[in-house]
């Protein structure tokens, strides 16, 4: 593996979890951008690849940026919103990788998920729910993590199924429902329901500290280093460990 320079973009707690897991994995950090010190074309040249956990209202200037300076890029801020036209024309200069949840944890939650929803057959009468926990400074509800968990149920189940959050209305069978709490100081826990008559199934993930989300997105800055293309995390999270292996 070889060493990397690094862009922080944003240097909150993840970007200072994503610093220790640059320097344990052997990479150098270039830059550490925050609001007060707002990045530039020129510092962003220097790095090989540039990790946005900044805000949603910044996504789009660093997304721009990164194009011009031909830096790849892993987002990890979620609550952005950017036409898909606007990120398909910068994929074509970088690579780009985007994901609500960049836990190794959660990667291999999600492959639960997509085998959950291909046995869950119609007649086995099972109603399927997520909840999710976070700390009490989380804005966005319910978490890009726990929807990105009911579609992935969606897909794969045999049956059309509805996503619903608001609770407040008559729920159907074939329903994924998703609800949210915001609590102290709680990192992440989203559980995954599947409840019958007969039973109960729960798919619990709980981070215990940023250490895992983390590790995922260096994996990921390594992996998109000098490609292009535009790829979701929860899509190749897989095929990044797998690559691990010939290292």
């Amino acid at each position: 593996m070889r060493s990397l320079r690094v862009a922080l973009l944003g240097y909150g707690r993840m970007g200072k979890a994503i610093e220790e897991a640059a320097y344990d994995r052997g990479h150098q950090i270039v830059l550490r951008a925050t609001a007060h010190n707002l990045v530039q074309l020129d510092q962003l040249r220097e790095a090989d690849v540039a990790l946005d956990f900044s805000s949603a209202a910044a996504v789009e200037q660093h997304l721009y940026l990164c194009a011009d300076a031909g830096t790849s890029l892993v987002i990890g801020t979620t609550g952005w919103n950017l036409t898909s036209e606007r990120i398909h024309d910068a994929s074509k200069k970088i690579g780009i990788v985007i994901g609500a949840n960049f836990s190794v944890g959660i990667a291999l939650v999600r492959h639960l998920a997509v085998q959950l929803g291909q046995l869950l057959v119609p007649t086995l009468n099972y109603q399927l729910h997520i909840h999710e926990l976070h700390h009490r400074a989380k804005r966005d509800h319910p978490s890009g993590t726990a929807l990105m968990l009911a579609r992935t149920l969606q897909q794969h189940l045999c049956f059309d199924a509805s996503i619903v959050s608001d609770l407040s209305q008559p729920i159907d069978d074939r329903t994924i429902t998703v609800s949210s709490a915001r609590v102290g100081s709680i990192v992440g826990t989203h559980t995954i329901i599947a409840d019958s008559e007969a039973d109960t199934i729960e798919i619990t993930h709980r981070a215990k500290s940023r250490r895992g989300f983390a590790l995922g997105a260096m994996l990921a800055a390594e992996w998109i280093a000098g490609k292009r293309g535009l790829y979701d995390f929860s899509d190749v999270a897989l095929e990044i460990f797998n690559s691990l292996a010939s290292k």
